[in-house]
């Protein structure tokens, strides 16, 4: 398995932008999670930020594998290392050689953030 890690990354309150939030990343490497960071803090610093942000995180064919098991079919990193289900493996296997087929060496997947809301703000 790739260097992944669970990742939470502290940003603005989305309601009121003053307080710092943790904020969920998901499943990432520490080069990714960077690029992500970065990503957010540009949108985020443009002021018009929705609750939900969505980036793009690069990954080799290696890293795209363990990336979408892990975010996008609910795997854990144990699960990974002792057995994917074959039909789950296969639809990855499909997914990455699609956007692989120009020949490029890196797969761009759309990852969504979600903002959160301090506690201040949060309550009704």
């Amino acid at each position: 398995m790739s260097d992944f890690q669970y990742y939470f990354h502290q940003v603005p309150c989305f309601s009121c932008k003053n307080t710092t939030v943790s904020t969920d990343l998901g499943w990432l490497t520490a080069a990714m999670k960077d690029d992500v960071a970065a990503q957010m803090a540009a949108i985020i610093a443009q002021g018009n930020a929705e609750s939900d942000i969505l980036v793009n995180v690069t990954c080799t064919k290696d890293e795209a594998r363990d990336y979408l098991l892990l975010n996008f079919y609910g795997y854990s990193e144990e699960d990974l290392a002792v057995q994917v289900k074959a039909e789950d493996e296969k639809e990855v296997a499909e997914e990455i050689a699609e956007l692989l087929a120009d020949g490029s060496a890196v797969a761009v997947f759309e990852h969504e953030v979600t903002l959160q809301s301090c506690t201040d703000c949060d309550i009704d």
